[in-house]
């Protein structure tokens, strides 16, 4: 154990549940629990409609916390998160404001659990080692991919998302093929405008009730919607959203 505190500098003791590790049903969990960084309500399935999720244990009071998140940051932005994969904050901050200000501060693009929620207790119980920083790595039933404990050995957060690139490697190289997407109207990829791509950043996607829905600049969108006068939404899908612009169309991707 003194192995694990020198690596964290400031580690937190948290529930570890025993070590149960059985994955249970996040979905039901989760309901009602997930909340953006002023704390309005998240869709679940913006959380849960992916093939991978990363929980992040992490408070803005440790230093090896704060070291690592803009790592993940740029990593999530850079690598599709919110559509390949997404990330829950679970904070181990000592207050919701605490909570709040760290995503805020750390410009987090996902959502967290509800600080004071059940919700948070039970990942905490099911998933959470030792100390933190941790990343814990779930496929699309639950199940543990990778850890940044084995056991009581701490591998650290950056051993989850090496695991995690590599799971994406096919997916991520189609993009560099193909980065933009292909236009309904024309059938030839165009590239978005940098005045597009600057002010509507595509944050994520979900489902609910058999409708796709998106978040643009951190906010809900749905087909049909005008983003601003005369960019509208034409279409949305696991992957991009689709916008009309000057009578052309574009893809806009995370």
């Amino acid at each position: 154990m003194k192995f694990a505190f020198s690596i964290f500098g400031c580690a937190v003791l948290l529930m570890s549940g025993c070590g149960v590790k059985v994955a249970k049903s996040l979905d039901l969990t989760l309901e009602d629990a997930v909340v953006d960084h002023r704390g309005e309500a998240v869709d679940t399935g913006y959380v849960l409609n992916t093939d991978y999720l990363l929980l992040y244990f992490s408070g803005h009071w440790c230093g090896p916390c704060r070291s690592f998140t803009p790592k993940l940051v740029d990593y999530y932005k850079k690598n599709m998160g919110g559509n390949l994969f997404q990330v829950l904050f679970v904070s181990a901050d000592h207050s919701d404001a605490e909570m709040k200000n760290y995503m805020l501060s750390a410009q987090m693009p996902w959502p967290a659990v509800l600080y004071h929620s059940e919700a948070r207790k039970r990942i905490k119980m099911q998933y959470a080692g030792s100390g933190i920083p941790q990343l814990v790595l779930l496929d699309r039933n639950g199940r543990i991919l990778a850890d940044s404990f084995d056991g009581k050995k701490y591998l650290g957060p950056q051993h989850v998302l090496n695991e995690l690139h590599q799971r994406l490697a096919d997916r991520l190289k189609e993009r560099e093929v193909d980065p933009y997407g292909l236009s309904a109207s024309s059938g030839k990829p165009l590239p978005i405008p940098d005045e597009l791509a600057k002010r509507f950043r595509v944050d994520g996607f979900g489902k609910a009730k058999n409708q796709n829905m998106a978040f643009i600049n951190g906010e809900l969108v749905l087909v049909g919607q005008e983003l601003d006068k005369g960019i509208i939404i034409e279409a949305i899908t696991d992957t991009y959203v689709e916008i009309s612009y000057e009578d052309n169309r574009y893809r806009l991707n995370p």
